[in-house]
């Protein structure tokens, strides 16, 4: 035997070896491998027709579809993620949210970080992200009554807070409470509503009654009717952008929009503490093939229970 054809039978014996215990690629034996599920966790809000929060939700209770499949729910657990809240203040300057903030903000903390912005008219952190009482205390007796003026911009203020409120390990929420006259943006809603998906977090509105009224009529000096109808078109539109944003993207979020006087803005607020501190981690599989933004359906098959989810699978 040469030389070579020795060493030919030693690389084909190790080779061999080697192979023991191995199972052939798929490609050479003419298969594909099966699609692998994904497990994904959404944070789901549930209540009662009165809007109390349920707490003793069971995975038999939910039924879950992934854009109009029905997907495996693994498991429904109380979520324990620490929350990360950025409150915006949108409220002209008179102060009048301020009570209705502390007793939120009370409510949660322990449970979430917070920031805090003014926007009367750019939008102003008082507070970066906190969870010590005493800094969070000092930014509340920021937000009293400061000089009152229209034209926040709100939009922006909103567009700004999905860059920062998702951390990871977090569950991000964005709260804002306004009082209405927002500066007119050309910023689209549903560019808004998207970056609002994409960041994961919950949006929830607290808008004084009238705060969706039009800004009335003026007469304008100096202007043509041409120019005239330009600019109502514009303050038409930035409003129908944001009100997109404060409606849709609430709801497609899995929060939502509550409209409230001086006497109903504090029990607005505690109900929105109260589902954040009942929330459920949701883990269910996400087939293969499905993609963020593909349409996420959940519901309950218990009678009078409802489910507040986003309506996207977020990234």
């Amino acid at each position: 035997m040469t030389p070579s054809s020795t060493a030919a039978k030693v690389v084909l014996g190790v080779a061999g070896s080697l192979l023991i215990g191995f199972d052939a690629p798929a490609v050479l034996l003419g298969t594909v491998p099966a699609p692998q599920a994904i497990a994904r966790i959404v944070y789901v809000s549930a209540t009662d027709k009165d809007g109390n929060p349920i707490t003793d939700l069971q995975q038999a209770d939910v039924e879950l579809k992934v854009d109009g499949k029905k997907s495996t729910v693994v498991n429904v657990r109380p979520a324990e993620a620490p929350m990360r809240i950025a409150l915006i203040v949108s409220d002209a300057g008179t102060g009048g949210f301020q009570l209705g903030l502390a007793t939120f903000m009370q409510r949660l903390l322990g449970r979430a970080e917070f920031s805090l912005i003014s926007v009367i008219v750019q939008p102003e952190t008082v507070v970066e992200y906190s969870s010590e009482a005493g800094v969070l205390k000092a930014g509340l007796l920021r937000m009293g009554p400061r000089g009152r003026q229209r034209g926040a911009q709100l939009m922006e203020t909103i567009q700004a807070a999905t860059k920062h409120v998702q951390r990871d390990g977090t569950r991000p929420v964005i709260v804002v409470t306004r009082v209405g006259a927002e500066a007119t943006t050309p910023i689209p809603g549903n560019d808004v509503r998207e970056q609002l998906r994409r960041s994961g977090a919950i949006l929830y509105v607290v808008s004084t009654v009238g705060a969706e009224r039009a800004a009335p009529s003026q007469a304008r000096q100096g202007i043509s009717t041409e120019q005239a109808q330009l600019q109502d078109s514009e303050v038409a539109d930035g409003a129908f952008n944001l009100a997109q944003v404060l409606g849709d993207g609430s709801k497609d979020s899995g929060g939502r929009h509550e409209q409230v006087i001086s006497t109903t803005l504090v029990p607005a607020l505690e109900r929105m503490a109260n589902e954040l501190l009942n929330q459920y981690a949701i883990s269910y599989m996400l087939p293969d093939g499905a993609r963020p933004g593909d349409k996420l359906a959940l519901s309950s098959k218990r009678k009078g229970v409802k489910l507040l989810a986003p309506s996207r699978i977020p990234l």
